[in-house]
């Protein structure tokens, strides 16, 4: 499965739609796929990044991940833009598709901690917590610019959201299917309830 066959076609509209759609639950299967035994990674919850000397209140990543093969723990941000810009960000291959999220003072925190983790304080679930490092997680990329980027930020992993769904097909992951089964019905019942006579007025 590739995203670029899935989220990119001759009709910006259904692809925007689409990519808006996915958006609203692409997180839950990067949890999914941090929860299966074969993942190299598991999820710790999320972290609050804070600068310890001039910021009041500290910054909500996505995801903390404990790597399976060494106890890394890293800081984890999504940034999954399918459609957005004409599929400008689609398929990571520059560090410059990056860019655009720098203003953002968490996507900031990320950044500098992929090079200095120790720079800034880290709480998950309320508790002060070490941190190696960072890991990008991105809609898809090409492996150029994936080590491209990955050496530009210093980041310890670039990970893509297509490669994770493909992972958990492969290992027939029942809850992936539990959760696209679920969000297919809940959306059936959507739309076939705005078709039905009673919505009709």
């Amino acid at each position: 499965m590739l995203f670029s066959d899935l989220f990119r076609s001759d009709s910006s509209t259904r692809d925007k739609f689409l990519s808006r759609l996915f958006g609203i639950f692409s997180e839950e299967i990067v949890r999914c796929w941090a929860s299966a035994p074969e993942a190299p990674y598991e999820d710790l919850g999320r972290p609050t990044v804070k600068a310890p000397t001039n910021e009041s209140r500290g910054y909500t990543l996505d995801f903390t991940f404990r790597s399976k093969a060494d106890d890394a723990i890293y800081i984890v941000e999504m940034k999954s833009e399918l459609q957005y810009q004409n599929y400008k960000y689609l398929i990571l291959s520059e560090p410059s598709q990056l860019n655009h999220h720098m203003k953002k003072p968490a996507f900031h925190h990320f950044l500098e901690m992929a090079k200095s983790p120790k720079t800034y304080q880290v709480e998950v679930n309320g508790k002060p917590q070490e941190v190696d490092g960072s890991v990008l997680i991105w809609g898809s990329y090409d492996e150029i610019g994936r080590k491209e980027v990955r050496d530009h930020f210093g980041f310890a992993d670039i990970l893509s959201v297509e490669n994770i769904v493909n992972d958990l097909n492969s290992w027939n992951n029942e809850g992936f299917s539990d959760l696209i089964n679920r969000y297919d019905n809940w959306s059936s019942e959507l739309f076939d309830g705005l078709l039905s006579e009673g919505s009709q007025g």
